[in-house]
């Protein structure tokens, strides 16, 4: 074993920082090993200072760096994109009454914050597109690390295709309802869906191989798109629904209107129908992890409480302010349209536009404004899917690099356009994708599964790590700037491994009692069908190529990129 000094010719194993906090403290034991491109492997003393910069995992910066926090909330915000999400999941949520409001209060705020603060902990301990199946790695036992790693990653490949097949079939959806208000008479048949599916998602993946400044601005104009999509519904709708006479519904109707139009208990429905819409809406909030390779850092505030600071993780920043602020805004638009929605349910439900709220921008706002809020909420759902489909580029990019994929394939799409600094093959490797993915579209029950696999597959892509968090690796998990403490960081995980498992089990119910093989939920098929294959896959030949984390840096490289200041402590040992 061989080390190297420091410039005072001090042994690097003395030259270990001084932290400032009980959690800086806890990460002076805490050693990022990876192997260099030379076959050296090299242990690292993670650096608070430094914000575990992307080189302390092994991995050279090929993409650049131009999104601040606020870049990184715009792409999970307009991920969610709230009214054209609502649009496409208001079937369901009205399925269970008006009072499915209150199950998306309770989901999203209980729920799926927890996930996000759990996923922000992993994301600022590993700083980089492969946060969540590196943090997987890390954490399991030694002889379980690679297969543990590889399930994490074709789960949540699978989510996030699905995703991007569900963003971008419900801009078709849209567009194509804003041809039957035009022409009553217009057939939205599964064929011509899927074709304005091709183009859409086409013409995203060509506007996400842009340069990272022009994507920003992509992402800041977002932000104002869906904020002014908001806010016009909000003063139009009751406007227009007080001039046209349809009454009011009162809060009693709001919160507490209890419907059901499936063969399942009245509780059964409201539980599957009531809590799910949320979920499928507020997802994508892993965005900004897999975009953390692309992060502008600055100093933390020491002064200042993590939750305070958005510099003490910009990814986490992003994940935590979309999340808090799509719970609340789409709860109030709930409570907006139901309000407006006029008394009979049965009118809205069984309205013969492709998506059912379109019955109601119809009902008080009449045809004119009905199609221009119809056509503006499609512009935002595709703004939706380009941002799905950039994170999920970055996410197909880093499993490419740690070669999940076979080598060849994964060496091709593993390069970053010198132009454009954006993963562009990895982009239309995604693309290609999803435009076989979306071929359930021809099968409705299908194309309605494809939320319940993006939500499955996410999950329990995150479970895996996190459990690992609270058992295994409980006293050796990585630490990041981003952390709860930790009582507040167990307590977190806790919560958001129970509320996941408790949705993967919801999303993996049909949407009636007894299914024929019509009405059956295709989400069990298809994840874990594709994880049966991938695992077969795994344990033929992927197991000889997929090793774990796989470092593209030379030692000369790793000592330039980060530099004697950026480190604390670097040991060489030789390739056995």
């Amino acid at each position: 074993m061989s080390s190297i000094e420091s410039s005072d010719n001090k042994s690097p194993a003395k030259a270990i920082t001084s932290y400032k906090s009980k959690e800086d403290n806890e990460l002076v034991n805490q050693i990022s090993s990876f192997k260099s491109a030379d076959g050296h492997k090299i242990d690292v003393v993670r650096s608070m200072d430094n914000q575990l910069a992307l080189e302390q995992l092994g991995y050279k910066q090929e993409l650049e760096r131009k999104y601040t926090y606020i870049d990184l909330f715009g792409i999970a915000f307009s991920v969610m994109s709230l009214l054209p999400s609502i649009c496409a999941v208001f079937y369901q949520s009205t399925s269970a009454g008006a009072s499915s409001t209150w199950g998306w209060l309770f989901t999203s705020l209980l729920g799926i914050l927890p996930v996000g603060l759990a996923l922000s902990e992993l994301g600022s301990a590993f700083p980089s597109a492969s946060a969540v199946y590196l943090s997987a790695w890390t954490f399991a036992p030694e002889k379980y690390k690679d297969f543990s790693a590889y399930c994490v990653c074709i789960l949540d490949s699978i989510s996030l295709t699905a995703g991007v097949c569900s963003i971008f079939s419900s801009c078709a959806g849209q567009i194509l309802s804003c041809a039957q208000v035009s022409n009553p008479d217009f057939d939205a048949s599964n064929g011509k869906k899927y074709g304005v599916y091709v183009g859409v998602i086409v013409l995203g993946a060509a506007v996400g191989t842009l340069s990272g400044g022009i994507a920003t601005k992509i992402q800041q104009i977002s932000i104002f798109f869906n904020c002014f999509l908001l806010v016009l519904v909000f003063i139009a709708l009751p406007i227009g629904t007080s001039n046209k006479g349809i009454p009011f519904n009162n809060g009693k109707f709001i919160f507490g209107n209890v419907e059901n139009y499936t063969n399942w208990s009245t509780g059964g429905n409201w539980i599957l129908n009531a809590l799910a819409p949320a979920a499928w809406t507020i997802a994508g909030f892993d965005s900004p992890i897999h975009m953390a390779e692309e992060a502008i850092y600055k100093p933390r505030n020491l002064s200042k409480h993590v939750l305070l600071d958005p510099h003490a993780s910009p990814a986490a920043f992003g994940v935590i302010l979309s999340i808090v602020s799509c719970g609340v805004l789409g709860w109030c638009m709930l409570i907006c349209l139901y309000a407006c929605m006029g008394p009979s349910v049965d009118a809205i439900m069984n309205s013969s536009y492709s998506s059912i709220i379109t019955q109601v921008f119809m009902n008080s706002l009449g045809k004119r404004w009905t199609l221009a809020i119809m056509g503006l909420v499609s512009v935002g759902c595709f703004f939706m899917g380009v941002s799905l489909i950039m994170a999920t580029s970055r996410n197909f990019y880093a499993i490419s690099r740690d070669r999940v994929l076979p080598p060849a394939a994964a060496d091709w799409f593993a390069v970053v356009d010198k132009k454009t600094k954006t993963p562009v093959r990895a982009m239309y490797g995604t693309c290609l994708a999803s435009l076989l993915f979306g071929l359930l579209i021809f099968q409705e029950q299908g194309a309605a599964s494809l939320f319940s696999i993006a939500v499955c597959g996410f999950y329990m892509a995150l479970i895996i790590p996190m459990a690992l968090k609270l058992t295994y690796a409980r006293t050796t998990h990585a630490i990041g700037p981003f952390y709860l403490g930790k009582n507040g960081s167990f307590i977190i995980n806790l919560v958001a491994v129970g509320y996941q498992l408790f949705m993967i089990i919801i999303v993996l119910f049909p949407s009636v009692n007894k299914p024929n093989k019509q009405e059956m939920n295709y989400c069990i098929v298809c994840t874990f069908g594709i994880l049966a294959l991938s695992l077969i896959s795994y344990a033929l030949f992927q197991h000889k190529y997929f090793k774990g984390p796989r470092s593209n840096l030379t030692d000369n490289e790793y000592l330039e990129a980060v530099g004697e200041n950026h480190i604390d402590e670097i040991i060489y040992d030789e390739k056995k």
